[in-house]
């Protein structure tokens, strides 16, 4: 009897997932646990594995198309039983073909037989993704067998693979040389030496959010040649005017002042004036966002971070961003948001200052090419030009840093945007607020 497979439920926020390539094809034979597809869901990428072992007898969706979560999408039949009368898709492939062969007889060629087993030789099963990473990576059959797999019965993913680029990455040496250096197989190098729990140890697996903010930051360090620069910014006119105020804007508008608001204002207006700090790379070609979509990173209650998106704000006012702010901030705190809302991100704002932190180098939230770090507010003695000469004053400082692409971002670009976002903090007095 053939047993379902279906759209699996790959997050509590998700509803649905997009078929990206079906790894087997009708009346393939498949093991157990074994790659049946590749699905996206909010864009990222998961292979689907099969609940049984048996053949393949029916596909029920085509590649790109949009499934419900719960939806039956394929079936696993056992040995020997038939499979479903191919699609139309299939068949109208198969009589095109027929017709091209009785126009013109073509001497026939002994074929190239390739194997199309996700086992090498040595009978060690790898993932059609897995595959496609060794491939582009460069790295060797031999180089792929001692790789240690953290799957099930040792099996290599992609976080396995991903952590050996990073590894094999970090120990080549590049030789300042122009001289050809001839290619001699080297040793291997071995993944990292897993930590061996101690007696007294607590084991924990990733949850599901921590594994995805994991590949996250892993993938943009090794998309992104990060950059980093760093102004001290007077902020005694934000901190005034937000004592000052936040009762009464508290009482007006039913909800807290903030400085983060302040801070997207002064982003948004910097990337008005400097609009590549608001595109994103794909390929090579560079993406000019129209809309100015601030992600703001929000730290969570069970130590995960998520980065929901203020669509189109360059269109808010102040008051605009402070209530969108807050309400994403909430919401995600209690997993509220909807999926378009985590997503889509053209410039990204952290805030790790409200933890004390004296500044922070923010990984970019891919596709994004700039991330704004905000770090803590301090008193400071600092000296300050009067007309009478220099003087000694108590001002609150604090530091920015801006993190951003190395591949579209130069560092004269990204320094003037940041200056430019200096000045605007510092020139905020909250007069065009009505309170």
């Amino acid at each position: 009897m053939a047993m379902d497979v279906i759209m699996p439920k790959m997050g509590e926020s998700i509803t649905e997932g997009t078929v990206l390539e079906w790894k087997k094809n009708i009346g393939d034979t498949i093991a157990l646990d074994e790659t049946l597809l590749e699905i996206s869901t909010d864009k990222v990428d998961s292979e689907v594995p099969s609940p049984a072992a048996g053949v393949l007898v029916e596909i029920l969706f085509n590649v790109n198309d949009v499934v419900e979560v719960g939806t039956v999408i394929a079936r696993i039949g056992g040995e020997g039983e038939d499979p479903v009368e191919k699609s139309p898709e299939v068949v109208k492939e198969t009589l095109v073909v027929e017709e091209v062969a009785q126009v013109e007889k073509v001497p026939q060629v002994a074929p190239v037989v390739t194997s199309t087993s996700s086992s090498n030789e040595g009978g060690r099963f790898y993932s059609p993704l897995v595959k496609s990473i060794a491939k582009t990576e460069g790295i060797s059959a031999a180089e792929l067998d001692s790789i240690s797999g953290s799957g099930k019965d040792g099996r290599v993913n992609k976080y396995d693979m991903m952590a050996y680029v990073e590894n094999r990455s970090s120990a080549q040496v590049v030789t300042p040389t122009a001289v050809p250096i001839p290619h001699i197989p080297a040793t291997p190098v071995q993944s990292r030496t897993p930590a061996v729990p101690g007696l007294t140890d607590r084991v924990e697996p990733m949850g599901r959010m921590r594994k995805k903010i994991a590949q996250h930051m892993l993938a943009s360090q090794q998309t992104s040649p990060h950059v980093y620069s760093t102004t001290e910014v007077d902020v005694t006119n934000l901190v005034n005017f937000r004592i000052q105020s936040k009762d009464a804007f508290l009482e007006k508008y039913g909800v807290k002042l903030t400085y983060t608001p302040m801070i997207l204002d002064a982003c948004i207006k910097g990337i008005q004036k400097f609009p590549l700090m608001n595109a994103s790379i794909d390929g090579d070609n560079i993406v000019h966002h129209q809309k100015i979509n601030m992600g703001v990173a929000v730290a969570l209650p069970d130590n995960n971070l998520i980065v929901p998106a203020i669509k189109a704000s360059e269109e808010k006012n102040f008051l605009g961003l402070t209530r969108a702010t807050a309400d994403l901030a909430a919401r995600a705190r209690i997993n509220k948001l909807e999926p378009d809302e985590i997503f889509g991100s053209t410039f990204t704002v952290t805030n790790p200052g409200i933890f004390g932190s004296l500044f922070g180098m923010a990984i970019i939230n891919q596709p994004n090419v700039g991330i704004l770090s905000v770090g803590s507010i301090q008193k400071k003695a600092v000296v300050k030009e009067t007309e009478f000469g220099d003087a000694i004053v108590i001002r609150s400082m604090m530091y920015i840093t801006l993190g951003y692409d190395h591949r579209i971002i130069d560092g004269a670009y990204g320094t003037r945007f940041l200056s430019r976002v200096t000045e605007l903090i510092e020139a905020f007095d909250g007069s065009d607020i009505k309170l």
